[in-house]
C-alpha cells in the first residue's frame, strides 16, 4: 500500500484556500462596485412634453392657476403647466405690409397669457357656479374666447381677416396621435366650440389642417382623409357643420388661425 503523501496534500489543502480567499474578494469588489452603477428602469412615455430633447426632463413639473379675462358676466382662469413645451410658440408672426410690416414673436404674444406655461384646461366662475371646461387634461394649442368687441386693438393692416364671434372657440390636442412621444401640431387637432361662459362644450371636428374666421360666428375649417382634403364650413349661429366642397390633393402644413 502506497503511502500517503502529506507535502502533497498540503499543498492542495493551500491552494483550494488561496482559491475560495480570492472568490470571496472577488465577490465582495462586484458587491461594493454594483452599489454606484446606477440600475436602468423602464419609464412611461413623455407624451407631455413637446421638446424631449431638452433638459426640461428633469424639471420639477408645476402646475399654475392664472386669471386669464372677464367674458360679460363669467370670470375665465387658465390652469397651466410647465410639462409642455413648445417650440412652435417661438415662430414670428409678421404683421403689415411691406418694409412697413414688424415680425413679432408668437411666443412672446402668449407669454400675455401663458408665459412659459401650456394651458391645459380653463375654469369658469359664473356667480357661485365654478367648473372646469374638460373632465381631463388636454393641451389647449390655440383659443379664442368670445371677442366681446375687443377688434379695435388689431391695426388695420394686421393681415388675418377677423370678423369676430359670440362663443368660445378651441384647437386642441388630446393625445399623442402620431406615437412620437411630443405633443405638438403634428399630431390630430380637434375643434371645440363652447358658450361663452364655457357651457355647452362640444367638438366639431377630430383632425383639423386649417382654420379661419370667415364671417361673423362662421369659421371655414379642412379636413384631410385618403389623399382628399375636405372644405367644411361651421355656423356658429346655428351650430351646424356644412361641407363645401372636396378635392384631391397632397397634405400640406397645418394653419391654425386663432391665438
Amino acid at each position: 500500500m502506497k503511502k500517503l503523501n502529506f507535502d502533497l496534500i498540503k499543498k492542495i489543502d493551500y491552494v483550494l484556500v488561496l482559491l475560495i480567499a480570492i472568490v470571496c474578494i472577488v465577490s465582495f469588489l462586484i458587491e461594493k462596485i454594483a452599489r454606484y452603477i446606477p440600475r436602468k428602469h423602464s419609464e412611461p412615455a413623455h407624451i407631455s412634453v413637446i421638446n424631449s430633447d431638452d433638459d426640461t426632463l428633469s424639471e420639477e413639473t408645476k402646475e399654475s392657476i392664472n386669471y386669464l379675462k372677464k367674458v360679460d358676466d363669467t370670470y375665465v382662469f387658465a390652469i397651466s403647466t410647465n410639462a409642455i413645451k413648445s417650440a412652435e410658440l417661438s415662430d414670428s408672426i409678421y404683421i403689415g405690409n411691406g418694409y412697413d410690416g414688424v415680425a413679432i414673436s408668437n411666443s412672446i404674444s402668449q407669454s400675455v397669457r401663458q408665459s412659459s406655461s401650456q394651458i391645459v384646461n380653463f375654469i369658469f366662475k359664473k356667480g357661485t357656479e365654478e367648473y372646469n371646461l374638460f373632465s381631463s387634461k388636454v393641451y389647449i394649442y390655440k383659443y379664442e374666447l368670445k371677442d366681446s368687441n375687443d377688434l379695435e386693438i388689431y391695426p388695420a393692416s394686421y393681415p388675418y381677416h377677423i370678423t369676430g364671434h359670440d362663443f368660445n372657440i378651441y384647437a386642441v390636442i388630446k393625445d399623442d396621435s402620431n406615437n412620437d412621444k411630443k405633443l405638438d401640431s403634428k399630431d390630430n387637432i380637434s375643434l371645440f366650440v363652447s358658450d361663452y361662459d364655457g357651457k355647452n362644450l362640444h367638438e366639431i371636428s377630430s383632425s383639423i389642417y386649417y382654420l379661419e374666421n370667415v364671417d361673423r360666428n362662421m369659421y371655414l375649417f379642412t379636413e384631410f382623409n385618403a389623399g382628399k382634403v375636405s372644405f367644411f364650413e361651421y355656423d356658429g349661429n346655428t351650430d351646424k357643420v356644412t361641407l363645401i366642397k372636396t378635392i384631391e390633393q397632397d397634405l400640406y402644413e397645418k394653419e391654425i388661425k386663432l391665438w
